[in-house]
């Protein structure tokens, strides 16, 4: 151990070797099964391979056609259509990070096209059972290669196991996945190195928040002192970082129409495309056990998905000096509802329990935490800044989506609260008490020939608190008195983009055609206002209070293309951070802060051949 880390240390690199070990341990878990299914022919490709050819379906209905969005349909991947003798090796229906695929598997329900991939509940493992044929027991993920580098300020979206700071950042996914019996194994770990570079943080002689002797001091300073508290650096310490993670794999048993297993794999509920509020891949996914259908179950008014986890969230290493609080438990419940009328019409609800754990040997058996009531441990007074840690905390949501593939287009929405309203009354007088929200819409339209297309999308979204903490104490979306790291895995937040208190919209058009497509896109979002706007006014400084905003705001272009050398796409965004981490020299309203021009490059590439 000691002559790796010199080795690593020559080359500049800081590795995590508790996730090493942890990817380790997981991979041991998996290597027995890999390496039997690897010395073991499965009897029914044997079969396959020996049917008769008038037992075979013809060859034009096992062929993948594309449809009009430029994806193989995932109508010709039923189970009786496939022979699979025939069947590539690599798996082209699911994407292990890049987000590019299945936004074209979204845009093709909008003119029809049937989709297996559940959009308002999923996961690598839970698409691949949907999508990939029983037939088929093996295939290969094309590694993924994403480079995301900011010139000035991190800018990290929806990155899961990378944290996109300054400079260089980079991931690789690869791996496969086996089939034998009634288990499914799913080995995609993912590669990531971050350059981390040193950013002014700070600007001299702006006053902000003290940093408390017990926290890290590359805490946020609004969120060390309560009376919200989250872990969330603001840098990940000052070296540059790689790390070997399990990613998006899992291993599952599957009865009947249920599927219970073990995972890494980040999960996304609700249908958002930018943001989701209770689990998203905002977050490096963690280990947990899940419970959940294979496929929905059919009843009279529509199909039923559902799932159920329970796992465990880790500490970033940069929250604070005591080693004793650095996990908690996560415990988390979906339910979808794909209804037959009308036709397109999806609903459904989350919950997740979030508590404080002393070990790993807590957390699976905090299955039942899902049903149990938290009470309000964020309705303190606000002048009352003390934590009290060691408990539980909870964030809840309602949400759906209309797809209407006759105009092509699709609503949908998703509404969060963190509190049950302790009566009827209470929720009629103040409904939007605690709420989160997010809306968008996304619009296809015919282009110039049958195959090419227009698509418009647009969202907002919302984790500010609403005027009515006025009327009594409202928490912040994501932060907790009680489980101080709040709602985050290895510090950053498990649910939208926008991060704790803050708010976002954006709007992207794009010009499609099957193999590439070209777009622009702006956005803006308001960063952590909630702790802005409950903090205390200094009669110096008073004219802070109502005019400093930390603002971001950006545009951008963007193009993706795909040819048999393989899939590569490329996002430029240029930013302006107005007055970061509310620094201004100069009051309103003529104000001048201190404003950073930052240049975002994301480069995604997929080898061989065509997604």
């Amino acid at each position: 151990m000691h002559l790796l880390s010199s080795h690593l240390k020559d080359y500049n690199i800081s590795f995590s070797f508790t996730e090493a070990r942890r990817s380790l341990l997981f991979a041991a878990l998996l290597a027995p099964l890999s390496l039997g299914a690897q010395i073991t022919r499965d009897s029914t490709q044997a079969a396959a391979a020996i049917r008769p050819d008038s037992a075979r379906v013809r060859p034009d209905s096992a062929r993948v056609r594309p449809d009009s969005a430029g994806v193989p349909s995932v109508r010709s991947r039923s189970v009786d259509s496939v022979v699979p003798s025939v069947r590539p090796r690599f798996v082209d229906s699911v994407s292990l990070i890049s987000p590019w695929q299945l936004e074209r598997q979204r845009l093709a329900e909008l003119v029809g096209e049937e989709n297996s991939i559940p959009m308002t509940l999923r996961s690598v493992s839970a698409s691949i059972t949907r999508v990939e044929p029983s037939t088929r027991t093996f295939g290969l993920f094309r590694p993924e290669i994403e480079r995301v580098s900011n010139s000035a300020l991190p800018w990290s979206v929806n990155d899961g196991d990378m944290w996109a700071g300054r400079g260089a950042n980079v991931m690789i996914a690869g791996g496969f996945f086996k089939r034998f019996g009634r288990v499914q194994i799913v080995v995609a770990p993912q590669l990531i190195t971050e350059a981390n570079k040193f950013f002014e943080l700070h600007v001299p002689g702006i006053d902000r928040p003290s940093i408390p002797a017990d926290r890290s001091p590359w805490q946020f300073p609004w969120y060390a002192n309560g009376p919200y508290s989250v872990d969330m650096p603001t840098r990940f310490g000052d070296k540059p970082i790689s790390r070997l993670s399990p990613g998006q794999s899992s291993i599952l048993v599957g009865f009947r129409n249920v599927q219970i297993g073990l995972s890494n794999e980040n999960e996304w509920w609700g249908p958002g495309i930018g943001n989701a509020l209770v689990l998203s891949n905002n977050a490096p996914g963690f280990p947990h056990y899940f419970l959940r259908t294979a496929k929905p179950i059919s009843t009279r008014i529509g199909d039923i998905d559902a799932r159920w986890l329970v796992g465990g969230l880790t500490e970033s290493g940069f929250f604070d000096t005591t080693s004793t609080n650095n996990l908690r438990s996560i415990t988390a419940g979906a339910v979808a509802l794909h209804l037959h009328k009308p036709k397109g019409l999806t609903l459904g609800v989350t919950r997740s329990v979030y508590e404080t754990a002393t070990g790993w040997g807590q957390v699976p058996f905090r299955w039942l935490e899902l049903f149990h009531a938290i009470g309000w441990p964020n309705r303190q007074a606000l002048n009352d800044s003390l934590l009290a840690p060691g408990g539980r905390d909870q964030l809840y949501s309602l949400f759906g989506r209309w797809v209407m593939p006759e105009s092509g287009f699709e609503l949908y929405g998703e509404w969060g609260r963190t509190e049950f309203p302790p009566s009827l009354r209470n929720f009629l007088i103040a409904p939007n008490h605690t709420q989160a929200y997010t809306i968008g819409f996304q619009w296809r339209r015919p282009g110039y020939t049958p195959t090419d297309f227009w698509r418009i999308q647009a969202e907002n979204t919302s984790v500010e608190q609403d005027p009515t903490f006025r009327d009594r104490a409202v928490g912040v979306w994501y932060t907790s008195r009680k489980v101080i790291q709040g709602y985050t895995n290895r510090g950053q937040p498990l649910g939208a983009s926008v991060g704790p208190g803050s708010s976002g919209q954006n709007i992207n058009i794009d010009y499609m055609r099957p193999t590439w497509a070209i777009g622009v896109k702006a956005g803006r979002t308001r960063n952590n206002e909630d702790v802005r706007s409950i903090a205390a006014v200094d009669p110096v400084y008073w004219y802070r209070a109502w005019c400093t905003h930390d603002i971001n705001l950006y545009s951008g272009a963007r193009a993706s293309g795909q040819s048999r050398f393989g899939f590569a796409a490329i996002d430029l965004t240029w930013a302006t951070r107005i007055q970061p981490w509310f620094q201004s020299f100069v009051g309103c309203p003529r104000g001048s802060g201190i404003d950073i021009r930052n240049n975002t490059v994301n480069i995604t590439f997929v080898p061989f051949g065509r997604r």
